[in-house]
């Protein structure tokens, strides 16, 4: 098969589904012609689960089905509560909202959509819970999505009157020395890897590549996005530059399909399907359960540039977006660079960027001469935040205990109690990611 028609036949499949296979239709609609059925059975229709099969599937996962309640909620009943202040604390944790089934990244987009969170939910502990919640979905005709780390600005992490399957327990990490794919032996070079759950985070898997394994996987800037929702959007990260797309380092993944089949993808078993959740997006072709990626040898270094520097007059920061875009071209445009840099309101160029494979010197001489015309025109620019460059070992660089030693003030750690060392982000990153939006400028 092509990839052409894969893909025009992948287009065709929600049809067809519906259409040709019997097992696609509910029991309360057999005899009933496939043009009268409602797009999905919602809540307060006839169709509607009774309580007694939410109860068996709630057997079948184990006991993991979850009636889903929005945490907003207690905001909307008395908006000045404790209750609420601590809602609205836990937002600003991009941990405690994975960690939430009711939450995503983004609460909605000012007249367009507002985030509603599914009926229910499968809290996923096994590719079977998984299995379980597709077929109860088909066989409903329930309206199915998926959440794993929930870093959706598209607010696809869940959906209104939906089953969700949420897969953030699947957060097994797992090195391999010499992997070779299912089906693959014999034709195709074992390579080290990583097979991560559907549920893992970056943070966590580049703490167990990096800082335990001493390798790199190329993945997501921010630590807190879900591998697997990344590697089906394609995935274009910090040093993809040098490195290529997230998803060009998919090695094989384990998947369960709308029939509630488990299969395996990768270059030798299901090619196509293989190739279509290399960028395809998540969820589209099935639900990814587990993905094996490839690993590579770490460069020397890599680093990071913060800073923020505010022009003094519209006429200075036109000819500062004129400066940076001209040190951009000559001097970042190439592999060792990646992030960002924003012009936001106030007239400030707020700079996150990062690099790999070059040491302490290497990366000052490359910004010397831009701070150093900033500096010889106090008149027209203020150095709002310091521009720090910081180049560190490798194997350092998502290395929580290193970083809050070496550079607390650029760490936010995770606050819930018991949370694990691990878990942190970058403030200035983020606070150039609320820019950016405001902003919405990016080189």
């Amino acid at each position: 098969m092509t990839r052409r028609r894969f893909l025009k036949g992948a287009a065709a499949l929600p049809w067809l589904l519906c259409m040709r296979s019997p097992r696609l239709v509910p029991a309360w609609a057999e005899g009933t012609a496939v043009s009268q059925l409602p797009s999905r059975v919602r809540p307060g229709d006839q169709a509607w689960p009774a309580a007694a099969s939410w109860d068996r599937l709630n057997r079948d996962v184990g006991g993991h089905l979850i009636k889903v309640q929005s945490p907003l909620g207690v905001c909307q009943a008395e908006p000045y509560s404790t209750s609420c202040h601590d809602v609205f604390k836990a937002l600003g944790n991009p941990y405690a909202i994975s960690d939430q089934v009711g939450l995503a990244q983004t609460s909605g987009w000012v007249d367009g959509w507002t985030s509603t969170p599914s009926v229910y939910a499968v809290a996923a502990r096994t590719t079977a819970d998984v299995v379980a919640a597709v077929n109860f979905a088909r066989e409903h005709h329930l309206r199915l999505v998926i959440k794993g780390g929930g870093h959706s600005y598209q607010g696809t992490s869940n959906a209104a009157d939906s089953l969700l399957i949420w897969t953030r327990a699947l957060d097994h990490i797992t090195l391999h020395d010499a992997f070779v794919g299912q089906g693959c032996a014999g034709t195709h070079a074992p390579h080290p890897a990583v097979t991560v759950g559907a549920g893992a985070l970056w943070g966590a898997t580049y703490d167990a590549v990096t800082t335990q394994g001493g390798r790199y996987v190329q993945g997501g800037g921010c630590t807190t996005v879900g591998v697997a929702g990344l590697i089906q959007s394609g995935g274009f990260g910090s040093f993809s530059k040098r490195y290529g797309l997230a998803a060009a380092g998919l090695l094989e993944a384990e998947i369960v399909t709308a029939d509630g089949t488990v299969r395996i993808a990768n270059a030798c078993t299901h090619p196509d399907l293989f190739w279509g959740l290399k960028g395809g997006g998540g969820g589209s072709l099935s639900v990814v359960t587990r993905l094996t990626l490839k690993t590579r040898d770490l460069p020397n270094y890599f680093g990071a540039v913060f800073g923020t520097i505010r022009a003094t007059s519209d006429t200075a920061f036109r000819t500062l977006i004129a400066r940076v875009i001209s040190l951009y071209h000559e001097r970042l445009f190439n592999p060792h660079w990646g992030e960002q840099m924003a012009f936001g309101p106030g007239n400030a160029l707020r700079i996150a960027m990062v690099f790999q494979g070059l040491d302490q010197q290497q990366a000052e001489d490359v910004w010397r001469p831009f701070l150093t015309w900033v500096a010889g025109a106090p008149q027209d620019f203020t150095v709002e935040h310091a521009v720090r460059i910081a180049s560190v070992p490798a194997r350092h660089f998502w290395d929580a205990a290193y970083l809050r030693q070496h550079y607390p003030s650029l760490v936010v750690a995770d606050d819930r109690p018991g949370a694990p060392e691990s878990h942190f982000f970058l403030g200035e990153q983020t606070q150039l990611k609320r820019e950016r939006r405001r902003a919405d400028i990016i080189l």
